[in-house]
């Protein structure tokens, strides 16, 4: 009886088991089902990148420091490990967050923090703090490019960076499900745009050249392709904060390197290719007596007591307007002109999309028939202006034998931000004066450099090749001085030349004293980092 009464007991708790499960499991499908309708996801875009724009050397010129951004899902371990993490404004920010219960983003400074409810990932400022060539780099506006290469190439750029998104799932409160893994889709790029820039000598032009220079431009150019390997432009802007810069003292915006100035004596050389290629011999003599007058117009010499008599190399050693003025009313205008446009004077280059130097100006055949105004040109002065990059050309076409360039600025794209791809070949240089003319050029501005009045430019180790200029702008300050721009322009290194370099000091007034100084300060960082090879 008792077995009996024991057994049927048991049917009957088992009976009660399975209509309680029955019945709850009919109760959890229906609330399941609930919350699988109302269940969505919550993404939270965490790094959204533009492409990186890289040296010659696949060196990111963009995205070099470092930040890290912590994906946070509320609750009561994440509160605890950021609260240990963050202090002042992050902390206020991360309070502020954690009221919406939702999944949200916050800067932190390590990406050790290991809680849960939080993820940290890598990412990167766009721009340093200073930012190296912010004039070739530009900058964005509203997230696109607004400026320099962040405009000409925005397209790429602004569609190839890396990519990292975390998605949560949350109720229709979009509050985040306890024990739901989130979903990180990772997307990390090395795509990106490559300039012929050399980010170790942009970054001595600008360190060495900030000290001597307030406002003016460096340029470096490889004289056997025309690469722009550095380009300076002085004061520079911020790109991480624009704003700051609209209204800051001496147009940080202006990108001088690329601009027309007034160029003076270092156009002497050009006078100087023009007659020789025309057959007036070097060893042409003149009388320097501290002036020259052409049509009653009395041009002086820098040296008011005059040179005494000279040829054409220590005309240029010793920088003598009154024998270049005599020299150029030997040449033919025509030809004369034809021969600046040819070296690339007059001309604008487009390095990249929306992106351009300066033409300059040049005086017109017509205007040259005016024995004074010929004058003016040959000593570089007049209706003459030229760009610090067109001057590059220049003495790139005297270091490489007499063949002209073309700037070059955009080497290419990188798919993986380790190799070049959809290369961008510079142009081949073109021959515009004899190789005899530019050897004969070369040898007089070593002695520049060695004896004359380039000597604040001879490097530590070899020798350069240089001239001076200090160029009138008829451009008067208040007290009733004249603005006067220094010039520092010449090749690296004497022999076997690689790199023309060019240095602007405006109103900085003497070239040798003020520019002469930061073309020697550059050589010697080439050199000590091995670039001559």
């Amino acid at each position: 009886m008792y077995k009996r009464m024991t057994v049927l007991f048991c049917l009957m708790v088992a009976v009660a088991a399975t209509l309680f499960f029955r019945l709850y499991y009919l109760t959890a499908g229906d609330s399941l089902s609930t919350a699988a309708k109302t269940q969505s996801s919550y993404t939270l875009d965490v790094v959204s990148e533009r492409g990186t724009i890289y040296d010659r050397n696949l060196q990111p010129l963009t995205g070099n420091r470092e930040r890290y951004i912590a994906a946070v899902m509320p609750c009561r371990q994440s509160l605890a490990a950021l609260s240990q993490e963050l202090s002042g404004q992050r902390r206020e920010q991360m309070i502020e967050s954690f009221s919406d219960n939702r999944p949200f983003l916050i800067e932190v400074d390590s990406p050790d923090i290991y809680a849960y409810g939080v993820d940290v990932f890598k990412s990167s400022e766009r721009y340093s703090s200073p930012q190296l060539a912010a004039h070739i780099i530009g900058h964005l506006r509203d997230g696109k490019g607004a400026y320099g290469i962040e405009r000409s190439y925005d397209e790429i750029l602004s569609s190839c960076g890396s990519k990292v998104s975390i998605s949560y799932a949350v109720d229709a409160r979009k509050s985040p499900l306890a024990g739901v893994a989130p979903t990180i889709s990772r997307n990390y790029s090395g795509e990106g745009v490559v300039l012929t820039l050399d980010k170790e000598i942009q970054q001595l032009v600008e360190e060495a050249a900030g000290y001597y220079i307030e406002k003016g431009a460096v340029v470096v150019m490889d004289i056997h392709t025309g690469d722009i390997v550095a380009s300076a432009s002085f004061p520079a802007f911020d790109p991480g904060d624009v704003s700051a810069s609209m209204d800051a003292p001496g147009s940080p915006f202006v990108n001088r390197a690329f601009s027309a100035y007034n160029v003076g004596s270092t156009f002497k050389l050009l006078t100087a290719a023009c007659a020789l290629d025309s057959g007036i011999s070097e060893n042409l003599g003149y009388e320097c007596k501290g002036y020259i007058e052409i049509d009653s117009v009395r041009f002086n010499c820098h040296k008011l007591t005059g040179h005494s008599w000279l040829t054409m190399q220590r005309a240029i050693e010793q920088s003598c307007n009154p024998y270049f003025i005599n020299l150029g009313q030997k040449l033919d205008p025509a030809r004369y002109l034809e021969l600046c446009r040819a070296v690339g004077f007059s001309r604008s280059i487009r390095l990249a999309p929306q992106l351009s130097t300066s033409a300059g100006t040049l005086p017109s055949v017509e205007a040259l028939q005016n024995h004074a105004e010929l004058a003016n040109f040959s000593f570089g002065q007049g209706a003459l202006t030229a760009s610090p990059v067109q001057i590059a050309q220049l003495i790139c076409c005297i270091a490489n034998g007499g063949s002209a360039v073309s700037p070059h600025l955009v080497a290419g794209a990188t798919a993986d931000g380790e190799t070049l791809s959809q290369e961008n070949p510079a142009a081949a240089p073109v021959r515009v004066i004899s190789q005899n003319t530019a050897q004969i050029l070369q040898r007089m501005m070593v002695a520049t450099v060695e004896e004359g009045s380039g000597q604040n430019a001879k490097p530590d180790i070899g020798s350069a090749g240089g001239k001076t200029a200090s160029a009138q702008t008829g451009i008067f300050l208040e007290n009733g001085s004249e603005i006067v721009h220094a010039w520092f322009s010449g090749f690296y290194p004497a022999k076997d030349p690689k790199y023309a370099i060019v240095v602007l000091n405006e109103g900085g007034n003497s070239g040798g004293a003020v520019a002469a100084p930061v073309f020697r300060q550059v050589a010697n960082g080439i050199q000590r980092l091995g670039k001559l090879s």
